[in-house]
């Protein structure tokens, strides 16, 4: 095909294209067509295979040049981006087409492209591996948490409040300085634990040395910030009936508990846990461990990223959330109400990182010679779909129908790139001993009992 192509860059992914087909290639495309109307039309008044030219431009003019750009196009575009060697991603955008019998078809594309640059050093990357030692306290701490689950509260009765209790209270709070209209705080049965992180220290302070019907007055002049926006800068003078004291009674670790929660004995308990958590130890090291390398790998590209490409993959990254919360229990109707732009919005600013990774070892991947076939994407399959709650066959046919099992063989494709980069790379391996502290609760934005209590 005789084509002329001036490429004009607009940027480094956008480059506009002006193409035109030699007129003598747009000819013979219509004298094709013509003959091919002229065979096979059926005109009142001739024979089949007898109609003349002269006709079929007249009854069917518009049909033969809307037939010579559908093929001419497609097959210009793809020889203009082959030609200039240009890896386009994303649907190319057409403008001012123009096609007439005996003319050129001109006509001009706007293409977003992958960015051109040179690959830097991959191989011999140095890194550290910091595998987190797992300590006897790492295991008490997983056991305690069964405990927990499986505790009873238990009433205290031979002894005041003290610190570790629950004292449950029927709780009302009257504003101070606020309009009379005011309706009170009133609420029932609030369940305060006592020296636990968060709670108002008066409130701790009042119910230390309570029993069942013990009342106790106060006032509280909360802090602007306060997390309860109904009690932020607001003070109040409430009083407290306690109606119960209870504590919590932890489960004896012993062999009948072990085999509660599925073990054989205390030991079988704690050695199964620590190869849990060693395991989990194992992973995590893996997974800072590939992203140390990852950062390493892009810290010197700075290229200007496609678009298309950030939208679809924050696109993927919003429609893969959405089917979470619906495989969580989110309702349906629900999910009209979620913040979806803000959501689009954060998934923007992380799939900036993800196409430039992917750009980058794609470009690796091509150089090593790395490739994922269909074996690898069953695998993959078999290996998500317990996790979905589908059969291999019915997320196969879902990622399919949703036009996402590309991004399967992409990741895989990903992932065995990096492999290669790691199998190359010096890794040093340390022990890390950490230490792990309780999450602070943070104080809900609603004016309820417990919020005044936090």
């Amino acid at each position: 095909m005789k084509l002329e192509v001036a490429v004009t860059d607009i940027s480094q992914v956008k480059k506009d294209l002006t193409i035109e087909v030699a007129a003598e290639e747009v000819k013979a495309e219509f004298d094709k067509t013509y003959e091919s109307y002229s065979r096979y039309a059926k005109v009142p008044g001739f024979r089949p295979g007898r109609v003349p030219i002269g006709v079929v431009k007249q009854r069917f003019g518009k049909d033969v040049k809307d037939e010579v750009l559908g093929r001419l196009l497609p097959h210009a575009l793809q020889h203009a981006l082959s030609d200039n060697k240009l890896n386009v991603v994303g649907e190319p955008s057409l403008n001012d087409v123009s096609i007439n019998e005996g003319d050129p078809l001109v006509f001009k594309v706007s293409v977003e492209v992958i960015p051109d640059f040179e690959i830097g050093e991959y191989k011999g990357l140095k890194a550290v591996k910091r595998i987190a030692v797992i300590k006897d306290e790492d295991i008490d701490r997983v056991i305690d948490r069964w405990r927990e689950s499986q505790s009873e509260f238990v009433a205290v009765e031979d002894r005041p409040s003290q610190d570790g209790d629950f004292v449950s209270v029927n709780l009302v709070g009257k504003y101070v300085d606020a309009p009379d209209e005011t309706e009170d705080l009133i609420a029932d049965d609030v369940q305060i634990e006592l020296g636990a992180e968060g709670v108002q220290a008066e409130f701790n302070e009042n119910l230390q040395g309570a029993g069942a019907g013990t009342v106790r007055e106060f006032r509280i002049a909360y802090p602007e910030d306060f997390g309860s926006k109904g009690l932020a800068g607001k003070t109040l003078d409430f009083r407290a009936e306690v109606v119960a004291v209870r504590r919590k009674e932890l489960a004896e670790v012993d062999d009948e508990f072990a085999k509660e929660v599925g073990y054989e004995s205390v030991q079988d308990m704690r050695d199964k846990v620590r190869q849990n958590l060693e395991t989990g130890a194992e992973r995590d090291a893996d997974v800072k461990l590939r992203d140390d390398l990852l950062e390493q790998i892009l810290k010197p590209y700075a290229f200007e990223i496609p678009d298309s490409l950030v939208e679809q993959q924050a696109s993927d990254r919003t429609r893969e959330l959405a089917y979470m919360m619906l495989r969580g229990g989110v309702a349906p109707n629900s999910l009209k109400d979620f913040n979806w732009e803000e959501r689009m919005n954060e998934a923007r600013t992380l799939a900036v990182r993800d196409v430039r990774a992917a750009i980058v070892v794609g470009r690796i991947a091509e150089i090593e010679g790395i490739t994922v076939g269909s074996a690898d994407i069953d695998a993959e399959i078999e290996r998500m779909a317990p996790s979905s709650g589908e059969t291999p066959e019915q997320l196969k046919a879902r990622l399919t129908k949703d036009d996402t099992l590309s991004s399967i063989e992409s990741r895989l494709r990903f992932q065995k790139s990096l492999d290669r980069v790691i199998n190359s790379s010096e890794i040093t391996v340390e022990e890390l001993i950490e230490t792990q502290e309780s999450p602070q609760a943070a104080p809900d934005a609603a004016s309820t009992g417990e919020d005044a209590a936090q």
